[in-house]
C-alpha cells in the first residue's frame, strides 16, 4: 500500500523538481516539472538525440518538450550521488501509434504509458541508470492502472532495444514478423524503427495497422516490405 501511495502522489504531483527514491548506491531518482531553470537541465539530457540522429536540440527544443511532459506526461530524472541529472526517461499518457494497435479482449478502451524519451549522458552509461528508470517507470504503470507501457526503439543497433528487453518488454510481431515503421527525423533523414511492449493487465493483444513496415525477426532485420522514402538513414 505505500508504494501504491508513492506512485498515485508522484501522479498527481507538478512539482518543478522532486526527488522520491534514494538508491543504495548513493543516486536518486526523481521528476522534473516545466520551469525556466529546468529548460537547460533537459537540453544537456536530450543532446544524446542530435548525436544518434541528427536532431537539433536547442533551448526550444528543450522547452517544448518540457511543456510536453506538463501537459500530458511525467519526465522521470535520474540524479547521480552528487545530485546532477544523468539520465531521463520521459513518459507520455496514452500516446497514439500509427503502425501498431493495441487491444483488449474485453473491448475497452486501453491505456498507455509510451516512453518518448530515453537517455543517459555519454560520461554516464553503463552505470544502470537507464535500466533502472525504465523499470521505475513500468512500477508507475503499473501502480497507476495503466493497461500497458510501450516505447519506440532502432530497428537495428538500437542503444536502449537490450534494457528495455531485461524489465519485461517484448518486440511487437505479428506471426514472428516485426512490425517497423519508417520515421522521418529530418527533411533529409530518418531511419527504420520498432516497437516493444509490456501489457500490465490479462487479454491484451496487438495488431498491425495499413501503414506498418515488416522485417525479418532475426539478427538481420532484414525489411520484407517495400522500403520507405528514399531519403538517407541518420
Amino acid at each position: 500500500m505505500i508504494v501504491l501511495n508513492k506512485f498515485a502522489e508522484i501522479l498527481k504531483d507538478n512539482s518543478q523538481l522532486k526527488i522520491w527514491e534514494k538508491l543504495s548506491n548513493g543516486c536518486s531518482i526523481g521528476t522534473m516539472g516545466y520551469s525556466k531553470e529546468n529548460i537547460p537541465l533537459l537540453q544537456k539530457l536530450l543532446e544524446s538525440f542530435a548525436t544518434q540522429y541528427g536532431e537539433i536540440i536547442d533551448y526550444q527544443a528543450a522547452k517544448e518538450e518540457l511543456l510536453l511532459y506538463e501537459k500530458q506526461g511525467k519526465l522521470f530524472i535520474y540524479f547521480d550521488e552528487y545530485g546532477n541529472p544523468v539520465s531521463m526517461n520521459g513518459c507520455l499518457y496514452n500516446y497514439e501509434n500509427e503502425t501498431v494497435e493495441f487491444h483488449s479482449t474485453e473491448d475497452k478502451t486501453l491505456t498507455n504509458l509510451y516512453f518518448y524519451g530515453l537517455s543517459t549522458i555519454p560520461e554516464y552509461r553503463g552505470k544502470g541508470a537507464c535500466r533502472t528508470l525504465i523499470k521505475y517507470a513500468i512500477l508507475f504503470a503499473k501502480y497507476n492502472n495503466f493497461d500497458y507501457v510501450y516505447a519506440r526503439t532502432d530497428l537495428i543497433n538500437s542503444n536502449s532495444e537490450w534494457l528495455m528487453a531485461k524489465s519485461g518488454m517484448e518486440i511487437c510481431t505479428i506471426d514472428n514478423t516485426i512490425i517497423a515503421e519508417w520515421v522521418p527525423v529530418t527533411e533529409e533523414y530518418g531511419d527504420y524503427r520498432l516497437h516493444m511492449w509490456l501489457p500490465l493487465k490479462d487479454n491484451l493483444y496487438l495488431l498491425p495497422t495499413d501503414k506498418a513496415i515488416y522485417a525479418k525477426n532475426d539478427s538481420t532485420r532484414k525489411l520484407l516490405t517495400p522500403e520507405g522514402p528514399s531519403k538517407k538513414l541518420a
